[in-house]
């Protein structure tokens, strides 16, 4: 029978070995990885990123790893060079988010707190991030005393202007989604949207590795 632990962090792995690739990067999974300080290996644009999958039931970003055997329970910290960026899957809101190293034992949050105190939003995450800003409850247009949303008064910081149809149709083949929404400021997810009011056709699922395999060969 698998420790449960074992089977929270094969969830993790599974679903963010899953999200990667349809961003467009090439996963590299080492044949013995049980001590290894990372899980696997994204390869994309010339660059390999350490990964180590969590899950996050509390939406903290564990700074330690722990494990079980003969002797007892074990525990270490990580270490700044183990890894490059944590793979954290989210599972009240079904979502894998990427934080660096650097976030070790902060918390990430899906719900915008009752409190003024400035928190890590979940979104600013989607993509491998080094650094990121703190939010606000006021950023939300969340007022503390109804716990209401004015949907007017949000402040959405990845708002630009949607490039044209053309431009889109071109880009869409020249570069994944995760690299077009990065380059405009939005989540890949704004990206998609775009396509789909557009009515534009994306390349078809397994494009982007397959081209990441020819380019090694």
């Amino acid at each position: 029978m698998l420790h449960h632990t074992k089977n929270k962090g094969d969830i993790a792995a599974t679903k963010a070995i899953a999200d990667l690739t349809l961003k467009g990067y090439l996963i590299l999974t080492p044949v013995v990885c049980e001590h290894l300080p990372f899980d696997f290996v994204a390869y994309k644009d010339d660059k390999f990123y350490k990964i180590q999958a969590k899950y996050a039931g509390d939406n903290r970003v564990v700074n330690r790893t722990i494990w079980v055997d003969k002797n007892g329970i074990h525990q270490k910290k990580y270490k700044v060079k183990d890894f490059d960026f944590y793979a954290v899957y989210l599972p009240d809101i079904d979502q894998v988010v990427y934080p660096s190293i650097n976030f070790s034992g902060c918390y990430i949050t899906t719900q915008i707190p009752n409190s003024a105190t400035p928190f890590y939003w979940w979104e600013d995450f989607r993509e491998l991030t080094e650094e990121a800003a703190k939010r606000t409850y006021k950023e939300f247009g969340v007022d503390l005393t109804t716990r209401k949303v004015d949907p007017e008064s949000r402040i959405n910081t990845r708002k630009v202007e949607r490039p044209s149809k053309e431009e889109l149709e071109k880009l869409v083949w020249e570069k994944p989604t995760a690299q077009i929404g990065r380059d405009f400021g939005v989540s890949d997810k704004a990206v998609e949207k775009w396509c789909k009011a557009y009515g534009i056709d994306k390349p078809p699922r397994g494009y982007w590795v397959k081209k990441a395999y020819q380019k090694l060969e």
